[in-house]
């Protein structure tokens, strides 16, 4: 009989009995309307086949199971390296991601798989520290703390900074860590201060005082790694309310695979890959243990002159969008598009660093690939915030919309004129209130990135009037 053999999630060798490995393809309809697909802008490379296997594993969209990945070594290796600004200024790896799927799709064994090598390394630094604790009673030297914090609100993670030289890294399959950190848990009179999440993705200068307790001073570095249920992304728009908070993570929605897997069908990493990604991200890992360095001490990736150039021509792409009326003039769109180099610097240092390249400069593939994802990603949010109705549209603007795209182009009198005694606006009273209503509707369309207007000129360069269009 024909088998395959895999390290699994340790280092235990497993053989099944399986002739062929699935090739039923695991993506589902996309939520958003878009077929967002991250993985094709990453060179080959150990680390995303390790991705695809784990994936396929977990019967998990494989988008999401990238970010997972991503943010899990960014919770160690924002203790061990930063990425320079051309000025030399440092940014720190640690990402803030949200992928969501239901419950039962095996999100907890995907986080498991990505954080195996990290707790093996805190095990070994654990028992090394008990040895040296038995021979010498007097050590000062504190016992190695876990890296990550399943659950935990922002009051609880500023007391443990001091323990941390500012470092927190929280990691969960639970929708209960950001209904914590954004206070949803908490009562409604209770207003949450995101100001720890907000600096930490930032690595700025945090001053604390606490009436109660030691409050801490010095730069904050973090990492967020929540894979939830579909609320999840709900709550963190919600609890954003205008302060850049939810603009800091990368969320994603995927379709469930649930109704779609065979559970005949047996995947496990391939073994040399599993255990490249265990081995790399173990030394990386006990380097965080070993030497811990406060963020401005920390060795850098430093981005080329080239890669910066083409960092920067991506954002003149984006900068007409961001204008009112524009794709990305939202308040959470523009904040997300409006600085996209953070997440292109931590993307392209945590590629390059899974490719086993050293702090120094990075290699021009991995800076072109993370903007690349960041190009469909920002396609993606903005869709999807459409879809959940955080950029949503009502029925009158359902209709207006519908309108436009039907006539290309049409100015305001127009859309008056032929929807005024059509339905839902037949139905607003009085009669005098549907001219104001629809050109309120309009504007909020515009608001939205939805809908553009702006002013045509005949060939003799007079105005001919506004034309709204559509333009998402």
């Amino acid at each position: 009989m024909d088998t395959l053999k895999s390290a699994g999630l340790g280092d235990t060798v497993i053989t099944f009995p399986n002739a062929k490995r699935t090739t039923k393809s695991l993506e589902a309809e996309p939520e958003s309307g878009y077929q967002l697909d991250l993985m094709q802008h990453i060179p080959d490379c150990n680390f995303k086949t390790y991705v695809q296997d784990v994936a396929k594993m977990c019967w998990l969209p494989v988008n999401s199971v990238l970010l997972v990945g991503l943010g899990v070594v960014s919770s160690v290796a924002c203790r061990a390296y930063a990425v320079q600004y051309p000025n030399g200024e440092l940014l720190p790896l640690g990402e803030y991601v949200a992928p969501c799927n239901p419950s039962a799709t095996s999100k907890s064994r995907c986080l498991k798989a990505f954080q195996y090598p990290i707790r093996k390394a805190l095990k070994g630094a654990i028992g090394e520290w008990k040895k040296q604790a038995a021979e010498d009673p007097k050590l000062e030297t504190p016992c190695p703390q876990d890296f990550f914090v399943t659950n935990s609100s922002s009051a609880a993670l500023d007391e443990m900074l001091n323990d941390t030289q500012g470092y927190f890294a929280l990691a969960s399959a639970e929708q209960g860590l950001v209904n914590t950190i954004t206070g949803a848990a908490f009562s409604k009179d209770v207003k949450n201060d995101n100001d720890l999440m907000l600096l930490g993705f930032n690595g700025d200068y945090h001053h604390s005082k606490r009436a109660s307790r030691n409050g801490y001073h010095g730069s904050v570095v973090g990492a967020v790694t929540c894979f939830a249920q579909e609320g999840a992304i709900n709550t963190i728009l919600q609890k954003s309310e205008g302060t850049g908070f939810a603009e800091r993570f990368l969320m994603l929605n995927e379709a469930t695979l649930l109704g779609k897997r065979d559970h005949h069908q047996k995947f496990f990493p391939q073994e040399y890959i599993q255990n490249t990604y265990n081995r790399i991200v173990k030394d990386l890992a006990n380097t965080a243990l070993q030497q811990p360095l406060d963020f401005d001490e920390l060795p850098s990736y430093r981005i080329s002159d080239k890669a910066w150039w083409l960092i920067e021509e991506f954002r003149n792409e984006i900068e007409p969008h961001l204008g009112d009326g524009g794709k990305y003039s939202t308040l959470t769109l523009r904040s997300m598009a409006g600085k996209p180099d953070m997440h292109i610097m931590k993307i392209a240092t945590l590629l390059a660093l899974l490719d086993e390249h050293r702090a120094g400069l990075i290699p021009d593939q991995w800076v072109i690939a993370a903007i690349n994802m960041m190009r469909d990603y920002l396609e993606y949010i903005y869709r999807l915030l459409v879809t959940m109705g955080a950029m949503g549209t009502s029925a009158y603007e359902d209709s207006l919309i519908e309108y436009i795209g039907k006539r290309g182009t049409c100015t305001r009198r127009q859309i008056r004129q032929a929807k005024y005694q059509a339905k839902p606006w037949a139905e607003i009273t009085p009669k005098s209130a549907v001219g104001q209503q629809m050109y309120a509707a309009i504007d909020g369309l515009i608001s939205k990135g939805i809908v553009a207007e702006t002013e045509s000129f005949d060939s003799k360069g007079n105005s001919t009037g506004r034309l709204l269009r559509l333009i998402a």
